[in-house]
């Protein structure tokens, strides 16, 4: 039954890319002039999600406030360069979702921007006189930098000072792949050339990120393209539910802000 879920939910996702992929290019005729390719259509209907933010405060996230904060809608987070403030999250605390998609838009400011959204996740709890490390967690996350060099990977991350699980290096499905790992990773399918699908990422401006988390199956959509998906098939490590936290890392002046987090949960 797992295998069939998988196989549905890819196909749903994938739609999006074949008809990108099957739009004729500008000045082009498309091939059948009878049987045009539909345009590009997201669904924006958020009917059964819910809201994961009121707009207006933090109620239902645990962080380091006022480090975390909201600014005109949106959940905004600064770091600095001295004393460097370090990774920050903000973990939900509306339960630990197994099965579920997230949407949410996100906004990168500064060169050195660092960014993810974890879910599965495992909070490794506070390390003495390093109250920040209370916030810290470790399992998959869909990532995304300024520079763009990791939006649209999946990756499962990130260790605490010393403690907790060591980052899997086998667990990453880099943007345009589709990988599949029992503890080595295997690459079994590409969703587009990476440069290209790179270019998807929107600097300094709004990015809407859709995470689908279903059984094994782990899905990144990026501004409405299909750019990673992971199926995690270690008999010991694969971790089927956790927190959510989103968070910033990076060296210097940058921030993240967040709006418009939605979550529904999926039943196998």
């Amino acid at each position: 039954m797992r295998i069939f879920n998988f196989l549905g939910a890819l196909v749903m996702a994938l739609v999006p890319t074949l008809l990108w992929s099957q739009t004729p290019a500008v000045g082009q005729p498309a091939a059948h002039a009878n049987a045009p390719v539909p345009p590009l259509e997201i669904s924006n209907d958020l009917t059964g999600w819910t809201s994961m933010f009121d707009g207006v405060s933090l109620d239902g996230w645990d962080g380091p406030i006022p480090l975390w904060h909201v600014e005109d809608g949106a959940i905004v987070v600064r770091s600095v360069e001295d004393p460097p403030t370090g990774s920050v999250y903000l973990i939900w605390q509306g339960g630990q979702p197994a099965d579920f998609e997230m949407k949410l838009e996100v906004r990168l400011g500064g060169e050195g921007a660092n960014s993810g959204v974890q879910f599965r996740a495992l909070l490794l709890g506070e390390v003495l006189d390093r109250p920040m490390t209370r916030w810290e967690s470790h399992g998959y996350q869909a990532d995304m930098t300024n520079s763009g060099a990791s939006s649209g990977n999946l990756l499962n991350c990130c260790r605490g000072p010393g403690r907790g699980p060591a980052r899997r290096d086998d667990a990453t499905a880099l943007r345009g792949q589709v990988a599949r790992t029992d503890g080595e990773k295997q690459l079994i399918g590409s969703l587009g050339d990476p440069d290209a699908l790179l270019e998807l990422w929107r600097k300094d401006d709004w990015n809407q990120l859709h995470i689908v988390a279903q059984g094994r199956t782990l899905m990144y959509i990026l501004n409405g393209r299909l750019v990673s998906v992971l199926i995690d098939d270690h008999p010991e490590l694969f971790r089927d539910s956790g927190y959510i936290a989103i968070q910033l890392e990076g060296r210097g002046a940058n921030e993240a802000m967040f709006k418009n987090l939605w979550i529904r949960e999926l039943t196998q």
